[in-house]
């Protein structure tokens, strides 16, 4: 559930987004108007590489902690990244004299990218600690299924936000007036909302420890037979028995 909450409470309204930075001036006059070739290949280069030094920070200085704190930072951080796109959408960044692509790099581009990182190896660990022996493909298989499907529904809801709003993104004399308050209310105030107090509902044990004591439930003998392995030795009876009946 904890899952479901955090992934949720991620609205995604990157498309509004992506058309204001790459707006053109007959759209947007004063607008950023980055190119394909810095939006897209530079900055996800930059992001790649940064996404590499993300993991080993996190092996580093969290993978010590408790699994609440480590996902209470990682949200908390999250939704401070996403206020980068609220310091060039309102042009504050300007103001202190840095401009669109170089706030972009350092604030989407590297900040962001590894805010993302570190925000989904505390989730990924998690999955992978739901699962019980004998049964890792299948529960792993079916909680990631469940995260990508609130992630996607997560996609779906910013869209309908995004039509919902008014705003123009393409065309002529485009209309972004209400970008600043959904990246406000949808990108920094709703994962904190939900995701922060959904975090309590994550067991509080260090990330080595398990959620559940899988031995004490009877998962973990060597010479208990899995799941499954009943029916199979069922059905492999039934099998030798009309072998034996055609052979008599």
């Amino acid at each position: 559930m904890a899952i479901i909450l955090i992934d949720l409470s991620n609205v995604n309204i990157s498309p509004a987004l992506e058309y204001y930075y790459t707006a053109d001036e007959a759209c947007l006059a004063n607008g950023p108007h980055f190119d394909y070739t810095y939006f897209i290949t530079v900055t996800g280069i930059v992001g790649c590489i940064v996404n590499f030094f993300g993991v080993m920070l996190y092996q580093t200085f969290l993978s010590g902690w408790k699994f609440r704190p480590v996902l209470i930072f990682t949200i908390a951080i999250g939704s401070l990244s996403n206020a980068t796109d609220l310091f060039i959408v309102m042009g504050w960044n300007r103001m202190m004299g840095i401009s669109d692509k170089v706030f972009f790099l350092f604030g989407n581009a590297i900040f962001d990218s590894l805010t993302d990182i570190l925000m989904k190896i505390p989730r990924a660990s998690m999955i992978a600690k739901m699962a019980p022996p004998k049964m890792e493909s299948t529960v792993f298989a079916f909680s990631v299924g469940i995260a990508n499907f609130c992630i996607m529904l997560s996609r779906l809801i910013g869209s309908g936000i995004i039509q919902q709003s008014g705003m123009k993104t393409v065309g002529v004399d485009c209309d972004f007036g209400k970008l600043p308050e959904l990246i406000a209310t949808v990108q920094i105030l709703l994962p904190l909302a939900i995701g922060i107090p959904a975090s309590f509902l994550v067991p509080n044990v260090f990330q080595a420890d398990n959620f559940i004591n899988w031995e004490a439930e009877g998962w973990c003998h060597d010479d208990a037979p899995g799941p499954f392995e009943n029916e199979d030795s069922g059905a492999q009876h039934i099998k030798d028995q009309q072998l034996h009946e055609m052979d008599g």
